[in-house]
């Protein structure tokens, strides 16, 4: 028994500890695509167009057909024959018939849908990929948002230990009478200032783990926790390389080159109006007065018929014109969409080139300011110490430092966050 209760708690301090484990940013990502809503819904509708692609190739093959009939007349029908009546047929008329028939020719129409669905199809394949794009840098963001997060709680909480601790001296000053009163009131404004502070970085932290659960399909207030990453500057192709691949590979520009396509089959299967459908059919019947219309006293009991069928349409008062040109003129709308969305895409490789690159340079920047800004709280924090200084220097070298941190830190998260948005804005999915 003694063994037993040691296996479970070791196995409930292994699942302790598995919980505790932060997860990395690709973890999430996996995560995130499994459960997202939105995968869910593009993988819905990818299946709707694979059997509307179906559907629209059925239309090739030949259409099986079944029919049947039964009348009950008031009298017999009958002919008159030098004033004799003859009975042609009987009261009860039971009719049933297969047919089949083939399309030979529709005017290029049945090609065209099938096309349309085809496309419809690679849409909704592009549609997939945008979204999956789309969930990663959501991620992406919300990691280093929740990173962030905690960094700004971390500061907070600092800062109201540091200050509370000043907030003591300058009390034990003024109680000996070495500070004026003012002095350990201005303490004690910036240590609840920086409480509030602290109050809305803990919000701001709560909000960053809902966000970020809710994106990963949990529930919002399930405990996660992103494991910290440092900055490692990649290295990125050239600028130029960069658009060109974005210009290649990006999904709003592939939707819109798909529905430019899909414009080019609608007008195809607009201009089949034009032509005539020519189909083959065949036929066998039964007429008979019983059910199964195996009994005919009249004529003959069943029969088959092989046969072509033309059907034109050669006027419509210009309707077949103006559909035509209809198609037309959105199909020239969307090939200058086309153009604008390729202008917007490398103008926002530039930007998050642009922004990965001030970024990268804040790092250092803002690192050494950060050494430079402890230290002087350092140094500072010592001279009031020996009342060689005074409460508004001392909350100064704070305000410093505090600002430093934030800087630090939103230089590092913010570099994370510039690269997802490059790697996003050149199509890439890692």
């Amino acid at each position: 028994m003694r063994h037993l209760w040691l296996a479970i708690v070791i196995a409930l301090l292994a699942v302790g500890c598995w919980a505790a484990d932060p997860l990395t940013i690709d973890e999430a990502i996996r995560e995130a695509l499994t459960n997202s809503p939105l995968i869910h819904q593009q993988e819905a509708y990818r299946q709707a167009a694979a059997f509307g692609e179906q559907a629209a190739r059925a239309d090739y093959l030949p259409r099986f057909s079944a029919a049947y009939t039964y009348q009950n007349l008031a009298e017999a029908p009958f002919v008159n024959i030098y004033g004799n009546q003859v009975i042609t047929n009987s009261r009860d008329q039971h009719h049933w018939e297969v047919a089949v028939s083939q399309p030979i020719f529709a005017g290029f129409a049945i090609t065209a849908r099938h096309r349309l669905a085809e496309l419809g199809l690679a849409t909704r394949e592009v549609e997939m990929r945008q979204a999956r794009q789309a969930v990663i840098l959501q991620v992406k963001q919300r990691c280093f948002g929740l990173l962030m997060a905690q960094k700004a709680l971390s500061v907070a909480q600092s800062s109201t230990t540091a200050l509370a601790a000043h907030e003591t001296d300058a009390r034990k000053f003024h109680e000996n009478g070495l500070v004026p009163l003012n002095d350990l009131l201005k303490a004690q404004v910036a240590r609840a200032d920086a409480l509030q502070r602290q109050h809305r970085a803990e919000a701001d932290d709560k909000q960053a783990r809902a966000a970020l659960c809710l994106l990963l399909g949990r529930d919002y207030d399930s405990t996660v926790d992103i494991a910290d990453v440092d900055p490692v500057s990649p290295v990125l192709p050239e600028l130029e390389s960069m658009i060109d691949q974005a210009t290649a590979v990006r999904p709003e520009i592939a939707l819109l080159e798909q529905a430019i396509l899909s414009k080019e089959s609608e007008r195809l299967a607009t201009r089949s109006d034009y032509y005539p459908r020519i189909e083959l059919l065949g036929k066998y019947q039964q007429d008979g007065d019983d059910p199964g219309a195996t009994t005919n006293d009249y004529t003959n009991q069943y029969n088959a018929s092989v046969g072509v069928q033309a059907r034109w349409t050669f006027f419509e008062f210009g309707k077949t014109r103006a559909a035509t040109a209809k198609t037309q003129a959105e199909q020239r709308a969307l090939e200058q969409a086309l153009e604008r969305m390729r202008d917007d895409v490398r103008l926002q490789v530039i930007q998050t080139h642009l922004d990965l690159d001030v970024a990268a340079r804040n790092i250092d920047t803002a690192k050494t300011a950060l050494d430079q800004a402890r230290e002087h709280w350092r140094i500072t924090n010592l001279l009031y110490q020996q009342q060689l200084t005074t409460t508004t220097d001392v909350l100064d070298a704070r305000s410093y430092l505090d600002r430093a941190e934030s800087a630090y830190h939103e230089a590092r998260y913010g570099y994370g966050t510039a690269l997802a948005g490059l790697e996003w804005a050149v199509g890439r999915e890692n």
